[in-house]
């Protein structure tokens, strides 16, 4: 980013750190600090079979890279004009095996009101995690260490790590079971890459068993497993026991998170997801609204997620409307459409008289 481009920030020396940026006006949430192109763009990984890597059009068929067998592309065209900045990218993948991500930020949004002259920060990674933790990780792949408040006063760490208060379990009990709760989670890991989601359920409803009566409803290997087997439940269509999953881990995210925090705005969008494909659309409309007003703060209007959303909370409003009128209709409309079939109603009922069914012995 070019310095003449931020008109509404200003670059100085903070002691200690560097270089850093300041507001030079008042901001609110979801406005636009300063944005401008991207000086690289890459495809989503969720969609580097479906998106020709040179021109970004969605194709059904499209030629693969013979080197590194990642990039797309529409045909010997597109495949060429690439080359000159593929060719780096192919080597490299071909040597490590490893393919770019997708982390690209071409703008900067408030997500609380911001006072001018206040210097403008961001979160480097994922904020669920104790403060020792996150300090650890920052300096393993950022090489600084962090002097936030969060950090240096270990705010919510108590929370991360809560525990049940009636009867409240020993230091001991709690230490067993955080140490059960890490080694629960390398298995998962290693079910998890082997294909094998049965098992990672198994181990999932196992160990929040086990973690039911020590942690509380924030611990985050509580939240940690809660995420998981949600997530692989959905993957194995059971949504019904995925909703419920699912409404837990919202409920403790939503005692950590900012209330504009992206990472939370994802997980409740998931969530609502899940409990409409549950056939809970009230809790589902409810949550898809949710998350559609932080992606708004977070992502903004134009961005796809939040277009998307946008056309998911429209639709669930509807059959809202169309539950609340008349619930019977609504599930045979729905199961029609799930298994897309057309709906079958039984006919109304006559105000002729039936027919007898028995008849009197002559």
């Amino acid at each position: 980013m070019t310095i003449g481009r931020m008109e509404n920030v200003e670059v100085f020396t903070a002691e200690g750190k560097g270089r850093g940026l300041k507001a030079t006006k008042e901001f609110w949430a979801a406005d636009i600090i300063f944005a401008e192109r991207a000086y690289s763009a890459v495809v989503f990984d969720s969609l580097v079979n479906f998106v020709c890597h040179t021109c970004f059009k969605r194709q059904e068929k499209l030629h693969r890279c013979g080197q590194c067998k990642f990039a797309h592309y529409c045909d010997r065209t597109c495949q060429k004009d690439a080359w000159l900045n593929h060719k780096n990218e192919c080597s490299a993948i071909k040597r490590y095996g490893k393919v770019p991500n997708e982390n690209i930020r071409i703008e900067l949004r408030a997500l609380g009101k911001i006072s001018e002259g206040e210097e403008l920060t961001v979160s480097y990674i994922d904020f669920l995690n104790v403060s020792e933790e996150r300090k650890r990780q920052l300096k393993k792949q950022y090489y600084f260490d962090c002097t936030c408040e969060h950090c240096q006063k270990k705010l919510k760490d108590d929370l991360f790590l809560g525990v049940k208060d009636n009867p409240k379990p020993s230091q001991e009990v709690v230490k067993e079971m955080i140490q059960f709760s890490k080694d629960t989670l390398e298995k998962i890991d290693k079910a998890r890459s082997e294909g094998l989601y049965h098992e990672v359920v198994k181990l999932c409803r196992e160990c929040l068993e086990k973690q039911e009566p020590v942690f509380a409803d924030t611990n985050i290997y509580m939240l940690r497993m809660l995420s998981i087997v949600s997530e692989v439940l959905s993957y194995l269509q059971a949504f019904e026991e995925a909703s419920f999953y699912a409404r837990r881990m919202v409920d403790g995210y939503m005692k950590l998170y900012h209330p504009n925090n992206a990472q939370l705005g994802m997980a409740v969008m998931r969530a609502g997801l899940t409990n409409w494909h549950a056939g809970n659309i009230e809790v589902g409309h409810g949550m898809i609204c949710k998350a559609y007003a932080i992606l708004l703060v977070t992502h903004g209007p134009s961005h796809p997620i939040t277009k998307d959303l946008e056309a998911m909370r429209v639709q669930t409003e509807m059959e809202l409307r169309m539950f609340r009128q008349n619930e019977f209709m609504y599930y045979k409309m729905r199961e029609a459409a799930l298994n897309n079939q057309p709906m079958q109603v039984m006919a109304e009922p006559s105000n002729e008289p039936s027919p007898a069914l028995f008849h009197k012995k002559q």
